[in-house]
């Protein structure tokens, strides 16, 4: 009897399944495709880019200071043990290495905290575009999906723990990368199609000289 109960609700639920993903309508989308080719992606990148290299010119100045005590701080050191010195001229120098030697470990924090701050601050920066720019690109998605009652949209570029392509088969019309990519550069292609009346005077010289 319970195995009569259990394999009945096991149909039940197979024909429900069935039932409810006749209704659905699916697409995929290569998300990092569309993020990659994205025009703000590209606009953010360079930004970054810029910042980085703020960052990398400063960091080499404050290398550039870190060498040159660690220059001073040689030369000091190797004088407080130079012998043709008096013992009071080496006491000096010694006393003068030691403060040299302590400039120089405050550079080198500084240097190392620097360099770890900006790091951060980059990387912190970049998670943060990368998340608007998703959110972008998915609420795009979204607006594009609804009126042809898509329900369901999966990203193609994923992979499994196995490393495995997420979507092993599909059909090229569940794709909707290429028309997603339009929408979301289209901002960017309207302003480089020529407005109508420059079309209109290109298409009247052409006719003035036939």
């Amino acid at each position: 009897m319970k195995k009569a109960t259990v394999s009945t609700i096991i149909i039940s639920l197979v024909i429900a399944l069935n039932g409810f993903c006749a209704e659905q309508k699916f697409a995929l989308v290569d998300m990092e495709k569309l993020f990659q080719n994205y025009y703000k992606t590209k606009i953010s990148d360079a930004d970054l880019k810029k910042q980085a290299e703020i960052f990398k010119d400063y960091s080499n100045k404050l290398n550039d200071s870190l060498l040159k005590l660690q220059d001073e701080f040689k030369e000091v050191r190797d004088a407080s043990q130079n012998i043709a010195l008096s013992e009071a001229e080496r006491e000096n120098k010694r006393i003068a290495a030691q403060d040299k030697y302590r400039q120089l470990k405050e550079k080198e924090n500084e240097v190392k905290q620097y360099n770890s701050e900006k790091q951060n601050q980059l990387k912190d920066k970049y998670e943060e575009l990368r998340n608007s720019l998703l959110k972008e690109i998915s609420e795009t998605i979204r607006k594009y999906c609804q009126p042809q009652g898509i329900t369901l949209v999966l990203d193609s570029s994923g992979k499994t723990l196995n490393n495995i392509p997420s979507v092993i088969y599909r059909v090229p019309e569940l794709d909707i990368t290429d028309a997603i990519l339009k929408e979301i550069n289209k901002p960017v292609e309207d302003k480089k199609a020529p407005a109508p009346e420059e079309e209109k005077k290109k298409e009247d010289k052409k006719s003035d000289k036939k």
